[in-house]
C-alpha cells in the first residue's frame, strides 16, 4: 500500500458512517411503510398481539392451497411486513388472502424473531395501483 493510500483510507473510513442492517433495508424501500403496531418498542415483536391475520396460499400446478397464516405488522404501496411460522424462502411467491381479497407477493427478506417465528418482508407483485390500494384498504387493525 502506498503512503498516500495509508493516509487517505483511514480518513475515508472515519468519514463514512456505519449504518445498521435495519436502516439499510429501509433505505432500499421505494415507499414508506405504515405500522400496525400499537407501540413499536413497548412489546417484543414475538409477543405482540397487534396487526391483521391473513391466510398464506400458494399455487401449485393445478390448484391453490393454504400453506399457513401470517400476521401483518406493517404495509405500504411497495409491500407488506409479516410475522409467520410458515417457512418462506426469499424469492418465493405466495398469495395473501384477507376478507376474500387475494394479492400475490414475492418474499424479499426474512429474519428470525425466535426459533419458531420469522419477520418477512414481501413486495406486491401487481404494479396496478388500484389493485394494491384495494388490498391495502382491507388491512384494518381489529
Amino acid at each position: 500500500m502506498s503512503e498516500t493510500e495509508q493516509t487517505i483510507i483511514p480518513i475515508m473510513e472515519q468519514a463514512v458512517p456505519t449504518v445498521d442492517k435495519e436502516t439499510q433495508e429501509q433505505e432500499l424501500r421505494k415507499y414508506a411503510r405504515l405500522s400496525l403496531r400499537d407501540d413499536d418498542a413497548a412489546v417484543d415483536l414475538a409477543l405482540a398481539c397487534d396487526g391483521v391475520t391473513v391466510k398464506l396460499r400458494q399455487k401449485n400446478w393445478w390448484k391453490i392451497s393454504q400453506i399457513g397464516i401470517a400476521n401483518i405488522k406493517d404495509f405500504g404501496l411497495g409491500g407488506v411486513g409479516l410475522i409467520t411460522s410458515t417457512p418462506l424462502e426469499i424469492g418465493q411467491e405466495v398469495i395473501i388472502e384477507l376478507n376474500g381479497h387475494e394479492m400475490a407477493v414475492e418474499i424479499a427478506r426474512s429474519r428470525p424473531i425466535n426459533s419458531k417465528l420469522n419477520f418477512v418482508g414481501a413486495r406486491w407483485l401487481s404494479t396496478d395501483d388500484k389493485t394494491i390500494l384495494s388490498m391495502i384498504n382491507q388491512i384494518k387493525p381489529t
